[in-house]
């Protein structure tokens, strides 16, 4: 009866609803109202999880959302950039094209040189004459020493021909003057303004880049957002789970302790109606129940173990394995190791290393094959995990220090065959901060 007393308390305590407990008479007198309001807080906790759930579901909706939305900025950003890029290419193009024309124009303007260079020096050897035969008065000589009207006019239209040619000849050097200067300056403005486009359009892409890049860094971290929200949503699922799980026991527990008081008080009924005949027969059989001798006790046949189980020992908890311990608690080069591994070459049985209740048997893509247990010993909460197991043999209610929970295995997360064993001062959590080296309770 006192077990059945600690298995209930036991389960209790690891909801984390409570570590402190009094006598076992008053956990006795109050277990069923005491487990009844413990769903009841199972409940509200149920509720405030699945109003989380529903947030962060919410939240990851307006995430993606807003991602959709950045993700439409982002392809009109690369949309802007690629038209930027073409029109630089085509600049650059117009640039090449341009530096063509330069190169013909300068080509034509050192021809345009070369031209005026020789009139330069028509026009210097036409001035040498003019002074060394007295300017204008040479042609006046020329006029006046004609011999005959006819040749005065022949005379006449010769000084009118090489005037006529002096004056063409510096018409067409200013002309060549005024072509090379509007040439120079036509290239130069039509060169710079191409430049400057080009440079503006660098700008622009250079501009659009950065805000790409911005933007990229502001998707990256809505989607790293998102994915934290996410397994802030599978923690919250995961710890659903458990609570449905330790909801099923606490019902299990409750149905057990309703019946156990049903039958208690079916005995109870019993003793009393036994003690009243007892009574009214005690005057004539006395003497004759005096005179017989005392029943022997029965005996009570030893527990049948396997051999190749633990033998139940003393203490809190006892080995829950035959094997060696292959992998201590604490830091390794896989990460922080929350509990001991024990090998065997065989699949031993792996046994309860305490009295409890089972809060939780399932499969773990990480664990494997996994048994959660929940003692309360000495008015204290403990949880004991049992993990790559290769079968499990109980799927819920309470079980006995020594009793079989499965086999040793190799399932999940596991490199070989072994048990991996956790104990945790408390409530057994996600995070794991409770668990504690077994050997501070088990000498292996």
């Amino acid at each position: 009866m006192k077990k059945r007393v600690g298995l209930t308390v036991a389960l209790a305590a690891s909801l984390g609803f409570g570590s402190t407990f009094g006598l076992a008479e008053e956990v006795f007198a109050s277990k069923l109202s005491d487990l009844e309001s413990r769903q009841h807080q199972i409940d509200e906790k149920q509720s405030n999880i699945e109003q989380n759930i529903n947030e962060k579901n919410k939240k990851i909706t307006e995430l993606q959302s807003e991602q959709e939305k950045l993700s439409a900025e982002i392809k009109q950003l690369d949309q802007s950039i690629s038209k930027a890029e073409k029109q630089i290419r085509e600049k650059q193009t117009d640039i090449a094209e341009t530096k063509k024309e330069i190169t013909k124009l300068q080509k034509e303007i050192e021809e345009l040189k070369v031209r005026i260079a020789e009139r330069n020096l028509v026009l210097q050897e036409r001035a040498r004459s003019l002074q060394q035969s007295g300017g204008s008065a040479s042609y006046m000589d020329v006029l006046l020493g004609s011999e005959s009207f006819s040749d005065f006019i022949n005379r006449a239209s010769a000084v009118t021909t090489l005037v006529n040619a002096d004056k063409e000849i510096l018409e067409e050097q200013e002309k060549d003057k005024a072509q090379l200067e509007e040439n120079e300056k036509k290239v130069k403005e039509k060169l710079a303004n191409l430049e400057n486009m080009l440079a503006d359009l660098q700008e622009l892409k250079s501009g659009l880049d950065k805000k790409k890049t911005e933007k990229d860094k502001v998707m990256a971290k809505l989607a790293s957002e998102e994915d934290h929200t996410h397994n802030q949503k599978l923690s919250l699922t995961e710890e659903q789970e458990l609570l449905s799980s330790q909801e099923a026991a606490i019902k299990a527990a409750i149905s057990s302790e309703k019946a156990r008081l049903a039958t208690e008080e079916k005995a109870r009924q019993e003793q009393e109606r036994l003690a009243r005949e007892k009574e009214q027969q005690a005057a004539v059989s006395e003497k004759k129940n005096s005179s017989k001798p005392a029943p022997a006790k029965e005996e009570t046949a030893p527990v049948s173990r396997s051999n190749d189980a633990p033998a139940v020992s003393s203490g809190s908890f006892m080995r829950p394995a035959q094997g060696h311990v292959s992998s201590e608690f604490g830091l390794r080069s896989l990460g922080d190791h929350k509990g001991i591994d024990i090998a065997n070459g065989v699949s031993v049985p792996i046994v309860a290393a305490a009295d409890g209740v089972v809060i939780r048997s399932y499969y773990s893509s990480s664990y494997g094959n996994v048994i959660l247990v929940s003692h309360s010993i000495n008015g204290k909460v403990f949880t004991t995990v049992y993990a790559h197991l290769s079968e499990r043999v109980v799927q819920g209610g309470s079980v006995s220090k020594g009793q079989t929970l499965g086999y040793m295995g190799n399932t999940g997360r596991s490199f070989g065959q072994h048990l991996h064993f956790e104990i945790h001062e408390g409530p057994w959590t996600l995070s794991k901060e409770n668990a504690v080296d077994p050997r501070k309770y088990i000498n292996f």
